[in-house]
């Protein structure tokens, strides 16, 4: 039985998780969403199929939920999600994707979260060295306990206990999407900046040019902050937010593996 695995990854939490089990999984493919949304009716004739990509703002990326929504499922009957997240937070983006896989008369048979380091360099929560070491040593016990799911085709879902309780987690989502796009406009380079381009490169959007040398953004962003997490001089910042603050990329994912995601 075929498995395709759809993923969208900044800096590389999901990438991580997705490689893990297309190297564990009997004919899989790994197909990163930030080149699947670009086709005009993206499809697939797995039967089963999974999506792994982050928790942002209390529920799906704006670009996964839009990929969704144009991805063709007819022939998959067997449909499991794998959310990485830093927070306690969980539930909203497993319902998000079931209600729009119930408009495909599809359903979600199984949802996971697993823990990784907190990679929202907007915010004010670091994770130390010793706190990345633990999470990563509880990470290959959960792949495993994912992948034993996957392979036997197990439902672990009951979105109807879980949906009414989400609401307010659902209203904050939702004006992300709407606002994510546009807030780029607090993006800037610091006198570090050296035009080396890689902000450009590896933005899995395409929401980058570079202008006289320096990053432009085009208000197309998708807050995956990989262009802040792996600019080499540290020289891009958010507003206020970010000066001084460590940048994060997980250990096993370079730049080039993420700009590898729109090819």
């Amino acid at each position: 039985m075929k498995t395709t695995i759809f993923y969208f990854s900044g800096t590389g939490n999901s990438l991580t998780i997705a490689r893990h089990l297309n190297e564990k999984l009997e004919n899989c493919e790994l197909i990163p969403i930030a080149k699947a949304i670009r086709e005009d009716s993206p499809l697939t004739s797995s039967e089963k199929v999974g999506f792994v990509y982050p928790l942002y703002y209390y529920g799906l990326p704006k670009i996964v939920y839009d990929f969704v929504n144009k991805l063709k499922l007819d022939e998959t009957n067997y449909i499991f999600a794998i959310v990485t997240k830093a927070g306690d937070v969980d539930g909203v983006p497993l319902i998000q994707l079931e209600r729009i896989l119930r408009t495909k008369s599809k359903t979600l048979n199984a949802g996971f979260f697993v823990l990784m380091p907190d990679n929202f360099t907007l915010d004010s929560h670091e994770t130390s060295e010793e706190e990345m070491k633990l999470i990563f040593e509880k990470v290959g016990p959960k792949i495993e306990e994912i992948l034993r799911s996957i392979e036997g085709t197990d439902s672990n879902l009951n979105i109807e206990l879980i949906e009414g309780k989400k609401y307010k987690y659902e209203r904050g989502n939702r004006n992300f999407h709407k606002n994510v796009n546009k807030g780029d406009a607090s993006f800037f380079t610091d006198e570090n900046c050296t035009s080396c381009g890689i902000c450009e490169e590896i933005c899995p959007v395409d929401n980058i040019e570079l202008v006289d040398g320096k990053p432009q953004w085009q208000h197309e962003c998708q807050q995956c902050l990989a262009c802040i997490n792996f600019c080499p001089e540290c020289s891009i910042q958010f507003g206020k937010n970010t000066a001084g603050r460590t940048r994060y990329h997980h250990p096993e994912i370079t730049s080039e593996d993420i700009i590898n995601q729109k090819k």
